[in-house]
């Protein structure tokens, strides 16, 4: 799996495009053009969209904000009631700005955000990263169906969202480890606080799932050659290893031990 290296080695930092907002008429064409909506839902999408745009005309502005603002909901509010709604309801917005290549996020907003539709966002404009032939071949090597969906949505939202990628094909090891780099050093955030209660409860709880997640996406690239190094079988651990009696230690060690 993946191994602990991974989480403490940087991947080279990649140079991102200034963020910029998208002609006004190409949105409100993209989302007139979901007519499986009702007329007042995408109408209130619209209005959300014109009260961020005008909130910061400037998109690199928003960047610069404190990411609890940015988050616009933080733990335990309402979804009627978050603390700064404008960043809030433009969710759909700004994820429409990364599937069409005019923004890339940083990781400390994904992770504060939680949930993010963007496979559902994808499938409303026509675009397909193609991560349901992901899902399909973790299911081949023995993955729960379930479980492989929820671990290649999770996994590549983020990273197309990060890297302004719009094919799996395109996912390296590089953007795995930069995920894992930024999952062990979210605690260290300024703002970190807000969000969860302490890093042990971090690590245990959300983080340990999103290393899960990410594990099966590299042990799927693996055979398609689109990750260099045959994934561990041992998940790395934010806890001390476990001692064990010298003869449950000898057949575990045996079960790790790489196949020749």
């Amino acid at each position: 799996m993946a191994s602990t290296a991974a989480l403490v080695a940087a991947p080279e930092p990649v140079r991102r495009q200034r963020p910029r907002h998208c002609h006004e008429g190409q949105y409100v064409a993209a989302v007139r053009g979901q007519d499986s909506f009702n007329r007042q839902y995408l109408n209130a999408k619209l209005r959300y969209y014109r009260d961020f745009r005008t909130r910061w005309p400037d998109l690199e502005a928003w960047f610069a904000e404190p990411l609890a603002e940015r988050a616009g909901r933080l733990p335990g509010e309402s979804f009627h009631r978050p603390s700064f709604p404008i960043s809030h309801r433009a969710r759909t917005y700004l994820t429409y700005l990364g599937l069409q290549g005019y923004a890339t996020f940083d990781y400390q907003w994904m992770f504060a955000v939680g949930q993010l539709r963007v496979h559902d966002q994808a499938a409303l404009l026509g675009i397909d990263p193609g991560t349901m032939t992901l899902v399909e071949e973790a299911v081949a090597l023995g993955y729960n169906r379930m479980s492989a969906k929820q671990a290649m949505h999770w996994s590549v939202a983020r990273i197309v969202l990060r890297n302004g990628l719009t094919d799996v094909a395109d996912i390296t090891g590089d953007h795995v480890a930069e995920v894992l780099e930024a999952i062990r050093l979210f605690p260290e955030d300024p703002e970190f606080a807000s969000f969860y209660p302490s890093a042990q409860q971090f690590y245990e709880g959300p983080a340990k799932s999103w290393i899960t997640h990410l594990h099966q996406l590299e042990v799927v690239l693996f055979p398609r050659g689109q990750v260099a190094t045959q994934p561990r079988k041992l998940m790395p651990s934010w806890k001390p290893p476990l001692t064990l009696p010298p003869r449950m230690l000898a057949v575990a060690q045996k079960w790790l031990r790489p196949a020749n």
